[in-house]
């Protein structure tokens, strides 16, 4: 069984609709959502259970699915006890009648030595488990290197990634690549991605970014998406959650076209922007000196560099120094192509092995705000 349609992860029920399952399941209708992805355990504790022991899960899953709703469990994991986490999803999963399992894992799975644990966890609950599991995890796969994919996606049945565009408003583009890059993965699974409806300081959403990633994920063929998460979405972001429910997902999705292997595509010749800026900030990087670079950005800059997220230009300072380092010795930047609408500033580049994009949005004539796509 795979998802279909439109879906939410809740985070803590009693903060959907004041936990109430008509009101729950009401607007989950009027929202035109085929399934819901409620949380059932953090670690090796039990979630949705109040401090009386009264189960507030339990009543929910049940008027979700006598309406033919489909319901999903989630817990986050940390690895430090792989027996113990598999024990309470397998408990919470088998005791609620729940139609799939999601695993959600992130930067404790990096250190060293963690794939042991992530195997030991997928394979414990998937012996366990005869419905479908999907991973939640980081966008892009190449920024982690270190976090074991191959291990957790062996035993799953879907990839489901935490596409969050947070400080960025290019949803469908970092759906786009998000995919493809999980598509190259080992074990790679089908893909259905998770999106942002929550806020972060100075950032939220827009309208227009669910439209773009609801329209990419059609253009896509995916048969579904979940966002995250209804609590922070309903109460708090009244626009997003329109910009969700007004979406209507098409009847007769196709499902996920087959992960394609990546095919040579002819190198772009470099070219010299002729936005006064551009040069400028081009001829910054080509100095790998990251004060020099700094000092085009206002105090406040907030820059998305790749994974990262760095607010103020002390940061931003710090991130090019590290790049910088990072480089090998007269890495020279070359901008592919340029475009400027008002102080909107794009350009795609390339130095030595890597490639880019960078969106800068200019304030008086400085930086407010950078976001930098590495391919």
């Amino acid at each position: 069984m795979t998802l279909q349609g439109k879906g939410f992860f809740a985070f803590n029920l009693p903060d959907c609709e004041g936990g109430d399952p008509s009101s729950i399941l009401a607007a989950a209708q009027a929202a035109g959502l085929s399934h819901i992805i409620v949380k059932i355990a953090d670690g090796a504790k039990e979630a949705g259970i109040d401090a009386s022991g009264v189960d507030f899960t339990a009543p929910v899953v049940q008027a979700l699915h006598q309406a033919g709703m489909t319901v999903w469990g989630w817990q986050y994991v940390y690895g430090d006890n792989p027996s113990a986490e598999a024990t309470i999803a397998i408990t919470r999963t088998q005791a609620l009648g729940l139609d799939g399992y999601v695993v959600s894992a992130g930067e404790e799975f990096e250190r060293p030595g963690r794939a042991i644990a992530a195997h030991q966890f997928i394979t414990t609950v998937r012996g366990a488990l005869k419905v479908p599991i999907a991973l939640n995890s980081y966008r892009f796969p190449n920024y982690h290197p270190k976090f074991p994919w191959s291990d957790f996606l062996l035993s799953c049945d879907l990839h489901m990634p935490k596409v969050y565009w947070e400080q960025a408003h290019n949803a469908g583009e970092q759906l786009s690549e998000s995919k493809r890059q999980c598509d190259a993965l080992p074990n790679a699974k089908p893909y259905i991605p998770s999106g942002a409806a929550y806020s972060a300081p100075g950032w939220s959403p827009t309208a227009r970014d669910i439209t773009d990633f609801l329209n990419t994920a059609e253009l896509l063929s995916l048969p579904a998406v979940n966002f995250f998460d209804w609590d922070t979405c309903h109460a708090s972001l009244p626009l997003t959650w329109k910009a969700i429910t007004s979406f209507t997902w098409p009847a007769a999705s196709q499902g996920n076209p087959p992960a394609q292997t990546p095919t040579n595509v002819p190198s772009t010749p470099p070219i010299t922007p002729s936005d006064t800026f551009l040069l400028q900030f081009l001829a910054a990087l080509n100095s790998h000196n990251a004060t020099q670079v700094s000092a085009l950005y206002d105090p406040a800059a907030i820059q998305v560099w790749a994974d990262q997220i760095l607010r103020g230009v002390v940061s931003v300072q710090a991130g090019f120094a590290a790049f910088f380092d990072s480089l090998p010795a007269g890495t020279a930047f070359t901008s592919l192509t340029a475009q400027v609408n008002d102080d909107l500033h794009t350009f795609s580049w390339k130095a030595g092995p890597l490639s880019g994009e960078t969106i800068l949005t200019l304030q008086n004539g400085k930086i407010i705000q950078d976001y930098t796509f590495i391919f």
